[in-house]
């Protein structure tokens, strides 16, 4: 056995399995947060299981990171501690074998949690357990998601403030906290994603179709009294006019080219009638642009989403799931509420503060 199977099991990540699922949903899936609830995948142990398995066969380790335990190693036995301890500890104390063990696997694997406070405590996350446990014995790997099925832990949010909903909460020593984000736009998440102790399942843009994911407009923009004549901007609308009629001629699943042409329709009509843009309204025209470009792209170029994505504005809105232990999602809070930090991020970040504020967790 490996160090961390051997220490833990499946059984000691059984409360948060089904965040592992929401996460990888939330890569896959355009809907919201009922939703995703809503999803079998992610409330039915069964089909969660199987939705898992299918991630594991693909080695998409990543959205496992939301699963956490901890483990108090001074529980363990004096011949388990002893046997991945080197011969000159071992006639120790129990309680400082436990100590040296624990900062052994710190040191050992990345992103785990270790306290010199709780000096016996280690926290690790499934994804840990199963990228070890793949490398020890592949079929155990397999059988252990269809072990899955005997966990049916709901899901059940402690809170929701406009645009964050706290999913999910571990109080035991240090904690963790599963935070489901959306609204907001990739600028954002390219900040987010910057707190590198975080983990984070992103929509994908390769898998998730963009056709209602617009832009986040920023206040500066929309308080703006910038505009400019619609002449300026007139070919633009020509050029969206001419692709349109490429779209309509190519043969595609009638929902997806119904649903494209009526909302180019739609901007069309409302923005040919206007004399001067102001710079929020230069901004949608833009977006509009580059949406039917990637339309272009995908339904008559037959490009895949993943390289028609390109030409997509890192404006647009997505959804993120974001975890971690309590010391980090702090150290995060801490430096994106400071009045430097951009205004989207600094918002989500007062977010996230008042959603463990009322779960009586103190921040700063």
């Amino acid at each position: 056995m490996g160090l961390v199977t051997d220490i833990f099991s499946l059984e000691d990540f059984k409360k948060s399995i089904p965040f592992t699922a929401l996460g990888a949903r939330t890569c896959y899936s355009g809907g919201d947060l009922n939703t995703l609830l809503a999803d079998p995948r992610v409330i039915s142990k069964s089909e969660r299981a199987k939705f898992l398995s299918k991630l594991g066969n693909y080695k998409h380790f990543s959205v496992f990171a939301h699963s956490f335990a901890y483990k108090d190693l001074i529980e363990l036995s004096e011949e388990k501690i002893n046997s991945h301890l080197e011969p000159e500890y071992l006639s120790l104390p129990h309680v400082v074998k436990a100590q040296i063990l624990a900062m052994k696997i710190a040191s050992l694997y990345f992103k785990v949690h270790y306290n010199p406070k709780k000096p016996t405590v280690i926290g690790i996350s499934l994804r840990h357990y199963l990228e070890e446990l793949l490398s020890i014995d592949e079929k155990k790997y397999f059988e252990t998601f269809e072990k899955m099925t005997q966990y049916d832990v709901p899901v059940e949010p402690l809170g929701k403030k406009r645009n964050v909903t706290l999913v999910g909460l571990l109080e035991e020593y240090d904690g963790y906290a599963v935070f489901y984000i959306d609204d907001v736009s990739r600028v954002m998440t390219h900040q987010l994603v910057r707190h590198t102790t975080l983990n984070f399942s992103q929509r994908s843009q390769r898998y998730v179709k963009e056709d209602e994911n617009k832009i986040i407009i920023p206040p500066s923009v929309k308080e703006s009294d910038t505009s400019l004549p619609m002449d300026e901007v007139s070919d633009m609308l020509k050029i969206i006019a001419s692709l349109k009629k490429y779209i309509e001629k190519t043969q595609i699943k009638e929902s997806l080219k119904t649903n494209a042409l009526k909302r180019i329709d739609d901007f069309l009509e409302r923005f040919s009638k206007k004399d001067n843009l102001s710079l929020q309204e230069l901004f949608l025209a833009t977006d509009e642009f580059c949406d039917v470009v990637y339309e272009f792209s995908v339904y008559v170029g037959k490009v895949k989403r993943e390289d028609g994505r390109f030409i997509l504005p890192h404006g647009r809105k997505t959804t993120i799931v974001v975890s971690s232990t309590l010391n980090w999602i702090i150290d995060f809070i801490i430096k994106r509420t400071d009045p430097h930090a951009q205004w989207e991020i600094r918002d989500i970040a007062f977010q996230m503060k008042e959603l463990l504020e009322e779960q009586g967790i103190t921040v700063y």
